[in-house]
């Protein structure tokens, strides 16, 4: 009799722990709301040439180099950069940042001599099963207050953001919006600026795999009847490759080559036509950034 209870009660634990593993994920985040379509029309593309090269050791000290040459030493959540540039100018810049409570961080960096660029920010996030809030607040002479608040699923949500200006007393921006999302597809609503930007999003992955990514995003600029249209693909060509490209209706088409020479190193090829005037030079950029 007892080892049929205990065989019950392990069940019943068992049982128990399935569902918690079962239970749904809450709500995205606003800052989420449309970040797969914005990311993959806008992020890695360059029109310069930039090198990077930075060395880390066991003991956190390290050496960066990029357009100007520099020195870092970490140790945790904090962070001593010290950079000397093309004009013999020293910048020094003083970070930490951690978890001083629950779902509360705090990061600050305080920059030598140009002070007045030195940022301390308190940021707190929390997600419950229906609901996500986050509030950062950037302590100086006249900090910004930024609430942002959604609730949902994972599959859809409702959110709002609002940034209140100390200084003058106003909210400063009013953003809200509603996110529909699955593995396959993502979709975005967004009304900004006070109700003056309206924007949609929508982004699909094809197959099974999901390696080929087409977005499609429109904004209309409600005071003066504008509108705007950006497509966008993305294709994993294998583990180390991916090949994406954008066309809006300005006619400026831009492509982008990202390929891992190591796990912490890439090279990033990208290119800028516009279409409208193909008399132009086109402008190239590549970014070679090196972890050793």
């Amino acid at each position: 009799m007892a080892n049929n209870s205990h065989q019950r009660k392990k069940k019943r634990s068992k049982t128990s722990n399935r569902h918690k593993q079962q239970e749904p994920a809450g709500p995205r985040r606003f800052s989420e709301f449309g970040k797969f379509a914005n990311d993959l029309l806008t992020k890695g593309y360059i029109h310069d040439q930039t090198l990077s090269i930075s060395t880390r050791s066991c003991n956190g000290v390290g050496r960066r180099s990029t357009a100007n040459v520099g020195a870092q030493y970490k140790y945790k959540n904090a962070a001593v950069e010290v950079n000397f540039d093309t004009k013999s100018s020293i910048a020094t810049t003083l970070s930490f940042g951690g978890e001083i409570l629950p779902s509360t961080n705090v990061n600050a960096s305080l920059r030598l001599p140009e002070y007045g660029s030195s940022q301390l920010n308190l940021k707190f996030q929390q997600s419950f099963r229906n609901a996500a809030l986050s509030i950062s607040v950037g302590l100086n002479q006249s900090p910004d207050i930024l609430l942002s608040a959604t609730i949902g699923t994972s599959s859809i949500a409702l959110g709002i953001e609002s940034k209140y200006k100390t200084t003058s007393r106003s909210f400063g921006r009013l953003d809200a919006g509603i996110s529909v999302t699955n593995l396959s597809r993502d979709a975005s609503i967004i009304l900004a600026e006070k109700g003056d930007l309206l924007r949609l999003a929508y982004a699909h992955r094809f197959g099974q795999s999901r390696k080929i990514s087409a977005v499609a995003e429109v904004t209309r600029r409600l005071s003066n009847n504008k509108n705007s249209l950006a497509v966008g693909v993305s294709c994993i060509a294998d583990k180390l490759t991916t090949v994406k490209a954008t066309l809006n209706n300005r006619g400026k088409l831009q492509a982008l080559l990202v390929h891992k020479i190591k796990p912490n190193s890439s090279l990033n090829i990208s290119a800028e036509f516009n279409m409208k005037a193909l008399d132009k030079i086109p402008r190239i950029g590549l970014a070679l950034a090196l972890r050793l």
